[in-house]
């Protein structure tokens, strides 16, 4: 009985090492593409970090390029990136665990939070219209472009509101509450730019006509619940485990985040049509349903891709921006790994 025992447990182990060996092909090959798209010559080379993990599980990280050009000091794990509009993705998070507390209400007007606000449409536009881009607002002193609701036009100064609101509400200042957040996720490399603790941040640059690399100056807490916050590879992965794992919103709350919502969608450069939820998108036209947000800071390209079926992270963040009047060649590299990713994920 007891060898009969053993050969059942070396026949179960030997099934659990065939299953894995299976299962890590394609992500072995996936990681040879990556490789070759990521090495290959080229006048204009990848400079940021490539990470993908699936089920808690990093299986590829690859940093190429300098953080600094001319102090000549290359990208590493610990890299720090200003992640452009994947901020808003964090603020909407601290609206919604408000929500939860009972400190706000997504449908309360605005002027209950912000009784400063000169206009009238304060009294008409809601916390759930400025998580949407669905407001209306140009200007603080000038009257709404359209009906609260009825339209959507993407902008920044509704995610400042936003984190101007919560401030109200939680008693706390926005620097803050994005910090107690990074922590809750263990991520150790992300800030709010006003705590001024970051110490691996690197310089953004763009190419000039000649395709020489020229500094950006920083645009640091310029709207940086909307744009400017900073985070790594690695920490971005953490964002997304938290995040998508449960830890940061109820089953409820999560849903109603990333349920797209009424008069809420764009085209794309890189995802064709895209519903909005709150601080995340939905493509339309994906085999494979996916949940994405990207950001654009001046000399910054983020992408932040996960895929609820099978768990995965697809983190890209570089600090080389190619063209930024052609935003789609900036995200070239963006949009060939996660062609990459996708097809590995239909294999």
């Amino acid at each position: 009985m007891t060898r009969r025992i053993l050969f059942l447990i070396a026949l179960l182990c030997s099934f659990n090492n065939l299953f894995a060996q299976l299962r890590a092909t394609p992500q072995r090959n996936l990681s040879r593409k990556l490789d070759s798209l990521l090495t290959a010559s080229t006048t204009t080379p990848f400079n940021g970090i490539v990470v993908v993990s699936s089920e808690n599980r990093t299986f590829y990280r690859r940093f190429t390029g300098y953080a600094d050009i001319e102090q000549q000091h290359p990208v590493t794990l610990e890299t720090e990136f200003i992640i452009g509009s994947i901020s808003k993705q964090v603020t909407a998070v601290i609206v919604l665990q408000e929500m939860e507390k009972g400190r706000l209400h997504l449908n309360d007007p605005i002027h209950k939070y912000l009784p400063d606000l000169p206009e009238k449409w304060a009294d008409t536009v809601t916390i759930h219209h400025l998580l949407t881009h669905t407001h209306g607002i140009t200007a603080l002193d000038k009257p709404l472009a359209y009906r609260p609701g009825s339209r959507f036009a993407y902008g920044f100064i509704s995610f400042d509101l936003l984190s101007q609101i919560v401030e109200k509400t939680s008693g706390q200042t926005f620097p803050d509450l994005c910090m107690v957040l990074f922590k809750q996720c263990g991520m150790q490399h992300s800030f709010h730019p006003r705590t001024k603790q970051y110490k691996h941040l690197a310089q953004g640059y763009t190419l000039n006509e000649k395709g020489e690399p020229q500094k950006e100056r920083s645009m640091l807490d310029v709207f940086a619940a909307a744009g400017g916050l900073i985070s790594s590879g690695d920490d971005m992965v953490k964002w997304n485990n938290a995040l998508h794992g449960g830890k940061l919103l109820s089953d409820s709350t999560y849903r109603l985040m990333i349920t797209p919502k009424e008069n809420a969608f764009r085209e794309h450069l890189t995802f064709g049509t895209i519903d909005y939820g709150y601080g995340i998108t939905i493509p339309r036209q994906t085999a494979i349903p996916e949940l994405a947000v990207t950001g654009v800071a001046p000399g910054f390209i983020s992408m932040n891709v996960y895929f609820p079926a099978t768990k995965t992270s697809v983190i890209v963040l570089e600090n080389m921006a190619r063209y930024m009047t052609d935003l789609k060649k900036s995200f070239y590299y963006h949009e060939q790994i996660l062609d990459l990713v996708k097809a590995a994920q239909q294999q």
